[in-house]
């Protein structure tokens, strides 16, 4: 292995409501997707293995809407009707588990056992390195065309730029500070994510002090563009709307999220003030900060020595943002789990959304996403739940608890060593198109270093970015184009507009360590994220599936 040669911010695709289109029938009734044919080379056959002919019994815990038929089919009854649940399936959560990652947790975590084009090639050097190589024995339609692919840790972001520059790293983002220069140093080696996301401050509704007067102020003191232009060099987008424009997102929802000094001003004076503001972000977002805080001083009055910034690491950030702790205003990013407009609303805003950490609750607006999921399952078009979606929107926007602040649309850089290099919507690089000279890969993940691999319980970030090179899902979206094909699945499908789904396995698929890759797999899987007794952060994931209630019997008292 040679010597070693960097975030997740956030996406959408130009395709989602098509890719809904395309994941579901025009007459509410049959809703599928087909496997596209195998692309490339085909990988060589794994050893024959014994696989399970007949349906197993149900296990103490397994989720009562998961039905095992056979060794390459199951069935999935959902609690409300989804038209875009196949869509869902390329997040982690969904990928499958072998048996030993039950009876070993800690070391599925430590050098996690997959089913995809890559298998780790040693354990998880913590703080340093993850490393994999090319899986010989892959049977789904996406091989890897390298030997190896490795993602290192630790770099500061003038070291990560200055090996990339050196051809010692061959592919990383491009750290906020270093975007101009890499404009004039990369040139054609300079790649834009395929799709965006949205960074955005929020304000708790634990947090009575900010009235409603004072939440609007604080966003209409926002000169958004200004902002983009001179932190991003114009490489992002100001944002108006949490929607991403990629999936329909519209320039203006309400007054709320448009720049506007001097009502700003004149609703933070009728307010009142406040004595002082304590604001959380982690450095990923510090280069942000700076500049709100000014505009919050110079169109509001605030004197900038009552306000407190407190820092946060990525990986201490993130527990801490789960335990309702937040003080004051914070900043964050989001990025999609599959792309459409409700994944961009209803996990971050809905009163059960798992990411939820505005504590926002408004029935209003959990009745308008409803009221869109229903009219997509009902008729499978995407689109039908647009107006509902905005309605939602509009509502969000009113209350003014989240303040977006621009639509990301992160840039990577590469070596010369690398080629055919696509950054996909979840702003991870396309690792089975990728091609190197030297057949192997060195990369700085854009999310940084995974909390866990855990599938079910790592977050969609670092860990994210690196299950996905070590398992493929049911459902994958192509790195170069967004466009969703079937991977393991051969089809998914209802027959009675989404409620129900039929998935059939593509046969004879083996994880890293020869086992059977079968329905039971994924069935165990999804049980185990789904079961609060192991703790997985990744359990609201299945909260549409029937069994997750009686599980979760407590998921609503926090």
């Amino acid at each position: 292995m040679r010597s070693t040669r960097s975030r997740r911010c956030l996406l959408a695709s130009l395709v989602a409501l098509a890719a809904v289109a395309a994941a579901c029938g025009d007459d509410g009734r049959q809703v599928t997707t087909t496997a596209e044919a195998a692309r490339d080379e085909v990988a060589p056959t794994a050893p024959a293995t014994t696989t399970t002919t007949g349906a197993p019994e149900a296990f103490e815990g397994q989720l009562a809407g998961l039905t095992v038929i056979d060794a390459n089919s199951f069935t999935v009854e959902l609690i409300e009707a989804d038209a875009e649940f196949p869509l869902r399936l390329a997040a982690p959560p969904f990928f499958a588990l072998p048996d030993s990652a039950f009876e070993d947790p800690a070391a599925q975590n430590e050098m996690p056992i997959g089913n995809g084009p890559f298998m780790m090639a040693d354990p998880w050097e913590h703080g340093v390195r993850i490393s994999a190589v090319r899986n010989p024995f892959y049977r789904g339609p996406d091989p890897a065309k390298v030997d190896s692919y490795e993602w290192v840790f630790g770099k500061s972001e003038a070291t990560v730029y200055n090996d990339v520059v050196a051809g010692e790293l061959d592919v990383s983002w491009v750290p906020v500070d270093f975007r101009v220069l890499a404009l004039r140093d990369f040139g054609d080696n300079l790649v834009d994510a395929n799709g965006q996301g949205t960074v955005y401050v929020g304000i708790p509704s634990y947090l009575g002090d900010y009235t409603k007067e004072h939440r609007r102020a604080l966003s209409m003191a926002i000169d958004r563009e200004a902002l983009v232009e001179t932190l991003t060099a114009d490489t992002a987008l100001a944002a108006h709307a949490v929607v991403p424009p990629a999936l329909g997102g519209r320039d203006h929802v309400c007054e709320n999220w448009d720049y506007n000094p001097d009502k700003a001003r004149e609703l933070w004076d009728a307010a009142g003030g406040l004595d002082a503001i304590t604001s959380q972000l982690a450095t990923p977002f510090e280069f942000l900060s700076g500049p709100v805080v000014d505009a919050w001083s110079k169109t509001l009055g605030i004197d900038t020595s009552t306000v407190t910034i407190e820092w946060y690491e990525w990986t201490d950030y993130v527990p801490f943002a789960y335990t309702a702790g937040f003080t004051g205003p914070y900043f964050l990013g989001w990025g999609q789990d599959y792309p459409s407009p409700l994944n961009f609303l209803e996990p971050l805003f809905a009163s059960y959304g798992g990411e939820n950490l505005l504590a926002y609750d408004n029935p209003d607006f959990d009745a308008a996403l409803a009221a869109g999921k229903a009219k997509v399952a009902a008729t499978g078009q995407g689109g039908d739940g647009v107006a509902d979606y905005r309605a939602a929107e509009d509502l969000l926007c009113d209350d003014a608890q989240a303040i977006p602040i621009y639509f990301s649309t992160e840039l990577h850089m590469h070596s010369d060593n690398v080629s055919e290099v696509y950054v996909d919507s979840y702003h991870h690089v396309g690792y089975t198109v990728i091609e190197a000279e030297d057949g192997a890969v060195i990369a700085n993940p854009t999310s940084g270093e995974p909390q866990s691999l855990f599938s079910t319980d790592a977050r969609l970030g670092g860990g994210g970015a690196v299950l996905r090179a070590l398992n493929t899902g049911l459902v994958q979206f192509d790195p170069r184009d967004n466009r969703p094909f079937n991977a393991h699945a051969e089809s998914i499908t209802s027959q009675d507009g989404g409620k129900t789904w039929t998935i059939v396995l593509n046969p004879g698929w083996t994880f890293h360590d020869a086992t059977p890759n079968d329905a039971a797999s994924y069935v165990k899987a999804w049980s185990y994220g789904a079961d609060p007794a192991n703790a997985q952060r990744q359990s609201s994931f299945f909260a549409n599936i029937v069994g997750w209630d009686e599980l979760n019997p407590d998921a609503g008292d926090d």
